[in-house]
């Protein structure tokens, strides 16, 4: 399993832990006595549905602060693919499932199922990163921002469609309404909403000709309605309606079936979403019925199927009403009268999260881009561009490497079609993972190769900026590898009194010439001459290093050893170590500097120069 697998795979478990242990709870605080004190509102949202679409509005309107609009529409683009996709496929998935759910778990947490993707932001974030896409789906030429751009309109139609139809209900319903007068009424409206535990309540109960049915409407605290039809009602039926609605404000159903309109519009083209949103819906109301007639007898049970029965109305927009919609009435009126013995669902809201997280982001777009010539080399001359330093990860010894010919490593990062990727991913699982330094006229650059991305680092820029590229045929690294020539390499082991084991780090190779018959000649130069090497830094008391070189000694090497301030030195030669290559450390701090011969590829001798720095705590 790698790192980042493993970080997504606890997270994804504490938040999924978390949901199931808010149902399990709320689930047992609603089927508790009703007479049970409380200072608590008694009806929450078990899930807020104005996260997700909240937490994508912020970061639209900040990119368009700082990336303007073209880094905003990619910087989207990127977030809202892999949602999109996630979301249609959970809601696919749930609606086969619904069936057997309905039968087994309570409707409270049917209706949360549909909910669990507001908390898809979590997996934005960057301790949830990917090591790599599963799936990329390519899109070039015409199609780069074609389809995204006609997704992105069907989106704000649908999206603008349902929020004016919204408030053009409101304000027909509202027209002349009245508030409730009746002392009864209100006297009752008191008790349910001291019940309910409600702090300072700011929504109202009105009474309006303009409904058949009682109806909630209204997103904001301050905003909320609820209106009663100009109708006389049995205070005993009353007080079934106003608990159904005082259960629909205290759980937010509107931001409810507000989100399931927006994940409707995010697949706007699939008819099976605008199947999922009223499904939802449904679930919504049946969890309200739930609520309302928990430890009912079955005198009141059959009470309020009757009122649901006779009920008819209009539920436009984001509203709520206790009215049952013809094709969900024979399911609904079952569940009233027959309810049966059902488990909370929470293991399976808190499972269904945790699957929900971990299979998110495994769909990717690659789309734009281009030629490596464009993109890495910005249409300038590549004999301009130098590489200076050559590491693949994994390698034991920390080898350096050269290329033994440039130009073609840069005609074949010119050849390469490089794409941009929608997701954040680390490509940390790659096969083979190389890293190269290069001057380029505007700075030093830094580039990364994976199987199937290509990593660019602006070394030069004050805040140093990278940008993945996906690369749709992989890297040739038969080729890539068949360029590079290897520089000797210094690994030290380090053993502490008693323990056999120890521990391993490499050196950094310093400097490194090339010995001819006319004298030295400069092969490597580290950036770092003359400042701090790799070094080894704790408490543990190590007492001997071990030396291992990558490549068979042409002489003897030497090994100085000066104390940290370097006004003592000590020189040893190669007959004076142990073998294998091995020597007694000092129990202070001190610098090491090994120098070491070697046969280089073409025959000649390689004089190298290796330091590395232990200090003691």
């Amino acid at each position: 399993m790698s790192r980042e697998i493993f970080f997504r795979a606890l997270l994804s478990g504490v938040w999924g832990l978390g949901i199931a242990w808010t149902v399990f709870s709320r689930f047992n605080e609603e089927i508790a006595a009703e007479d049970a004190v409380s200072d608590l509102q008694k009806y929450r949202p078990y899930i807020p549905g104005n996260l997700l679409p909240a937490f994508l509005l912020v970061i639209a309107v900040l990119g368009l602060w700082y990336y303007g609009a073209a880094g905003t529409a990619k910087m989207m683009l990127s977030m809202c693919f892999g949602l999109f996709f996630q979301i249609l496929v959970y809601d696919l998935l749930l609606l086969a499932a619904l069936p057997f759910l309905r039968k087994h778990i309570s409707a409270r947490s049917c209706a949360m199922l549909w909910l669990l993707p507001s908390y898809l932001y979590i997996t934005i974030q960057g301790a949830m990163k990917l090591p790599s896409p599963a799936v990329v789906i390519t899109a070039s030429g015409k199609w780069v921002w074609g389809l995204p751009i006609l997704w992105f309109t069907g989106f704000c139609l649908v999206l603008l469609w349902k929020i004016r139809e919204h408030l053009r209900f409101r304000r027909h319903i509202l027209k002349g309404a009245k508030p409730v007068t009746d002392p009864e009424v209100l006297a009752l409206w008191q008790k349910i909403l001291t019940d309910a535990c409600f702090k300072k309540p700011k929504f109202r109960l009105l009474i309006s000709s303009r409904v058949s049915t009682p109806v909630t409407i209204g997103l904001f605290p301050r905003a909320v309605r609820v209106v009663l039809p100009e109708r006389r009602y049995d205070l005993s039926d009353l007080e079934l309606i106003l608990r159904h609605e005082m259960i629909h404000i205290g759980r937010e159903d509107a931001w409810s079936k507000f989100f399931m309109v927006f994940c409707t519009a995010m697949g706007w083209f699939n008819p099976l979403n605008w199947i999922a949103m009223g499904k939802s819906a449904d679930d919504l109301e049946r969890s309200c019925d739930e609520t309302v007639l928990l430890h009912a007898d079955d005198a009141t049970r059959r009470q309020y199927a009757e009122f649901v029965l006779s009920a008819a109305g209009d539920e436009r927009g984001f509203t709520t009403c206790l009215s049952a919609s013809a094709r969900a009435l024979r399911y609904r009126l079952r569940s009233i009268t027959k309810p049966g013995n059902k488990h909370s669902g929470a293991l399976v809201v808190g499972g269904l999260f945790f699957l929900l997280c971990m299979t998110s982001g495994y769909v990717a777009l690659a789309y734009g881009g281009g030629p490596g010539s464009e993109i890495i080399y910005q249409r300038e001359d590549p004999d301009q561009y130098t590489v200076r330093k050559v590491t693949l990860e994994d390698d034991p010894f920390d080898t350096q490497y050269d290329l033994s010919n440039q130009k073609a490593f840069h005609e074949y990062l010119a050849g390469l079609t490089l794409r941009e990727c929608t997701g954040s991913y680390t490509f940390s699982n790659s096969e083979k993972e190389c890293t190269y330094m290069m001057d380029t006229p505007r700075g030093r650059m830094a580039l990364m190769l994976t199987d199937h991305a290509i990593k660019l680092v602006f070394l030069h820029s004050e805040a140093p900026d990278s940008v993945w590229y996906y690369i749709p045929e992989g890297v040739d690294w038969a080729h890539v590898e068949s360029l590079l020539r290897p520089y000797p390499a210094l690994e030290i082991h380090l053993e502490k009194e008693g323990d056999s084991y120890g521990s391993d780090h490499s050196a950094t190779l310093v400097q490194l010439w090339e010995r001819r018959e006319d004298g030295l000649h400069p092969v490597y130069q580290d950036d770092r001459a003359g400042g701090e090497y790799n070094g080894i830094y704790g408490t543990i008391d190590y007492h001997r290093a071990t030396f291992s070189f990558s490549r068979p000694l042409a002489a003897p090497c030497t090994v100085t050893v000066e104390n940290w301030d370097r006004s003592d030195r000590q020189i040893f030669t190669q007959a004076e170590l142990s073998q294998p290559l091995s020597i007694e450390i000092p129990a202070h701090s001190a610098h090491y500097t090994i120098h070491a011969s070697f046969y280089a590829p073409d025959g000649g001798i390689w004089e190298a120069e290796y330091r590395f720095d232990l200090e003691r705590a």
